[in-house]
């Protein structure tokens, strides 16, 4: 109501494909109406009535008071690993107000420059090079609204061909996501935007852009499994495949019992979890935002992910000192010693003092290591916050699962261990002690499915039933009803039985005449067809004898 943005005071909530995104109301007709003048696009607007609509909305800011800021809260699922998108978005912001305040809008979002200098038809791309050739070099606003143009100079309504263009937009558009997540910094602010493009193109053609992103997915698999068989382990993919997973349960809706996108992804994050071990702080980075990604897949369905709870009790034990009964078990890829067995092990007392939660950003996953030592205990605490915010959300997630304590035992040993070693910032002590209050606070909510009780079913038995009989062919206790309705069965048995003898005696006599008329229609048939061959055999005779004569003569 006071004209901010939604992100300004609450973090970013994961959205995934199957969300009807029903939580709107339209109050107002605010269409603005397009024209031209002298070659240039102008939008005309009644000043008076935004004017008064500003007013209100002030006067209306001033009254809701300032305590509504602190009430927003956002998730802990990975409200600590966050991209530089946050940051290149707020530093936007300014910008959009002044132009929103003073009520220039250009079409399609982008700035009045933008929309003076950019051509309004622009080609469609034939490859991801031509697509490079047109965005890159610009500004995020000029790469949207160059794609928002392409879309519309080229709708499928148009021309006949326009359909398959826009279809290979998509894959090139996806290709150009996955360079700039491969740049050095990854350009993170202008994907978390390229994605709503992605996003329409994928409601436009859902079976092109399916298959768009099989691909990429298998390409992934293959090579990861080649690198497996080789060696037995593999290293974490790049950002771009991290990328991709994250923008696949955005596109796609997650909560399907079997979908032919999501359900390979789900297998691909799986095996990134299980198959490559962590040998670095990126490696941790990266694996821990596998673990947000797969958590906001299964946040609708609820599914149990053991890989994800396997995953988290690593990272947990390679930031706590080795013990030598843990009284748990580590299961690949992590092992119980080893050289990376104390990777994120803080125990530097002046780092631990100066370190302050934020968010960790997700370029450390590609980027450069750390250059001092200070820095890298900082990002292994910044690690650590992220994994105990994710055992929080799984808690609350499988909460009610009948082997729930089962499940977190391993957590709570650790968790445990964590707390009692007290060399843990203060925030980061206090949220395991919540984590810890929420496991021991947990209900049963769901029962294990059991069949249902009933009565066994007696085994028949052959004891035969004895009657008394009073008279012959009447049975004891019987009313004259009853009686009655005894014999009216028995006289209507026995004329049914009459009448069907009736009818049998009729069919058999008109079968038997049927057979002595075709039997006497055959003898009559046969007799003449004999007359005539003995006739014949006489006129032949006589034709043969006359013809001996003309020869003797």
């Amino acid at each position: 109501m006071r004209g901010k943005d939604e992100d300004e005071d609450t973090k970013p909530k994961h959205t995934s494909a199957d969300d009807l995104s029903d939580g709107f109301i339209l109050d107002q007709d605010d269409r603005r109406l397009l024209s031209y003048k002298d070659g240039r696009m102008s939008i005309e607007e009644e000043q008076s009535g935004e004017a008064s609509d500003r007013e209100g909305a002030e006067d209306e800011g001033e009254d809701a008071g300032e305590g509504d800021a602190e009430d927003s809260s956002g998730s802990e699922g990975h409200a600590d690993l966050d991209s530089d998108g946050e940051s290149a978005g707020e530093s936007e912001r300014p910008g959009e107000e002044q132009r929103r305040a003073s009520g220039h809008a250009s079409p399609g979002g982008g700035g009045g420059a933008a929309s003076t200098e950019l051509p309004y038809v622009f080609a469609a791309p034939e490859s991801c090079e031509d697509l490079k050739a047109l965005l890159s070099g610009r500004p995020t606003e000029e790469q949207l609204l160059v794609l928002e143009r392409i879309q519309k100079c080229h709708h499928p309504s148009l021309a006949v061909g326009n359909r398959a263009k826009l279809e290979k937009l998509f894959g090139f558009l996806l290709e150009y996501v996955g360079e700039l997540a491969t740049d050095e910094p990854p350009a993170l602010g202008t994907i978390d935007k390229l994605v709503v493009q992605l996003y329409d193109l994928c409601q436009m053609f859902p079976e092109s852009a399916s298959s768009c992103m099989k691909f990429v997915l298998r390409d992934a698999m293959h090579e990861m499994e080649g690198v497996v068989e080789a060696r037995g382990r593999a290293r974490f993919p790049g950002l771009d495949v991290l990328i991709y997973l994250k923008i696949a349960g955005m596109l796609f809706p997650t909560s399907d019992f079997r979908h032919p996108v999501v359900t390979p992804a789900l297998v691909c994050l799986s095996q990134l979890l299980t198959k490559c071990p962590v040998l670095s702080l990126q490696d941790a980075v990266k694996g821990l935002f596998v673990c947000c990604v797969f958590l906001d897949y299964v946040s609708l369905s609820g599914r149990l992910v053991p890989e994800l709870i396997n995953f988290l009790v690593g990272i947990l034990y390679i930031a706590a000192p080795n013990s030598q009964s843990p009284g748990y078990t580590l299961v690949h890829p992590f092992r119980a010693l080893g050289k990376n067995s104390e990777l994120l092990l803080v125990s530097d007392e002046r780092d631990v003092a100066t370190w302050q939660r934020r968010h960790l950003a997700l370029h450390w996953a590609s980027g450069p290591p750390a250059r001092t030592e200070t820095e890298a205990n900082h990002i292994r605490l910044s690690c650590l916050a992220v994994c105990l915010a994710l055992v929080k959300r799984c808690v609350h997630m499988y909460g009610g699962l009948p082997s729930f304590h089962d499940i977190v035992r391993p957590l709570r040993a650790l968790l445990t261990e964590h707390l009692a070693s007290r060399s843990h910032p203060r925030e980061l002590q206090e949220l395991i002690r919540a984590t810890l209050t929420d496991m021991e606070t947990q209900e049963e909510r769901c029962q294990p499915l059991i069949c249902e009780k009933s009565r066994p079913v007696p085994l028949k038995l052959f004891t035969p039933r004895l009657v008394k009989v009073l008279e012959f062919g009447r049975k004891q206790g019987s009313s004259r009803e009853e009686q009655e309705r005894k014999r009216l069965m028995h006289k209507h048995r026995r004329e049914f039985k009459g009448a069907v003898r009736e009818i049998r005696k009729d069919n058999q006599f008109l079968a038997r005449m049927q057979l002595a008329e075709a039997m006497e229609r055959d003898a009559e048939r046969k007799r003449k067809v004999k007359q005539l061959f003995n006739s014949l055999a006489t006129q032949e005779g006589e034709w043969k004898a006359l013809k001996r004569k003309k020869l003797k003569k």
